[in-house]
């Protein structure tokens, strides 16, 4: 058996800037953090639940609390939704993404997955807007 693992952003959905822009902007709406390095690699984790619990650490000197962690997914996926619906084209899949899957999950020998560091909620999003199929999350 064979395991085929992909990724979200860049790999099967061409949604970095779109993610990017609205991740900025959450954070300033939700909690008024503005001016955060959007360079991710930077990060000690580069998944979106690591570079939260920094910037909170970073600005506010401690782990973000459960309601305030909702209140900034909610942001989040609310402005990629609202996004989505004023640019429909920022959420392309990437060109032969869901036929690459759509060939592995017919073969025998090769098991499919994705593993990204979105939320489930944003991921499943951009999975639907691209129009491939997210029965792998």
């Amino acid at each position: 058996m064979k395991l085929a693992i992909f990724d979200i952003d860049g790999t099967l959905t061409n949604t970095n800037s779109v993610d990017n822009e609205c991740f900025v902007k959450a954070l300033a709406e939700a909690h008024a953090v503005a001016d955060i390095d959007t360079d991710w690699a930077t990060y000690p984790h580069t998944t979106d639940s690591g570079i939260t619990l920094h910037i909170f650490q970073e600005n506010f000197g401690r782990n973000p609390e459960e309601a305030e962690l909702g209140k900034f997914k909610r942001c989040f996926v609310s402005m990629l939704s609202e996004q989505y619906r004023s640019n429909s084209s920022s959420f392309a899949e990437i060109t032969g993404a869901s036929i690459a899957l759509n060939r592995l999950k017919r073969e025998s020998d090769w098991v499919v997955a994705i593993a990204t560091g979105c939320w489930r909620e944003s991921a499943l999003l951009k999975l639907k807007a691209a129009k491939i199929d997210n029965r792998l999350c």
